[in-house]
């Protein structure tokens, strides 16, 4: 399988996850996150990632799977299971390289 279709795969894997979880209320979801996390982290590890960098690929991941739920409950404009008195999550662009948060100029 090349690059370009592992990817492919990949990205379709995490937005069918992401699309189960935001149809699952807010209360129910951070079990999700965690099995991600736990997974996303074990497979760092098992390519030969040190466990703490692993740790912040897995968290890496795991915002993303979250700010993907983001995107799709706006996109569906569901407020389902969001409480009405909390704002909507914040969305930043963070680096993968350092864990960093870029701003848009």
């Amino acid at each position: 399988m090349s690059a370009g279709a592992a990817l492919e795969q990949l990205l379709r894997l995490i937005h069918r996850r992401a699309m189960k979880l935001a149809a699952l209320p807010e209360d129910e979801r951070d079990l999700h996150y965690d099995l991600i996390r736990r997974s996303c982290c074990a497979a760092a590890e098992h390519i030969g990632q040190s466990p703490d960098k692993a740790a912040i690929t897995a968290n890496d991941m795991v915002e993303f799977v979250h700010a993907l739920v983001g995107i799709i409950e706006m996109g569906c404009g569901s407020d389902q299971g969001r409480s009405t008195d909390r704002p909507p999550p914040a969305h930043h662009f963070g680096s993968w390289e350092n864990g960093t948060t870029r701003t848009q100029g």
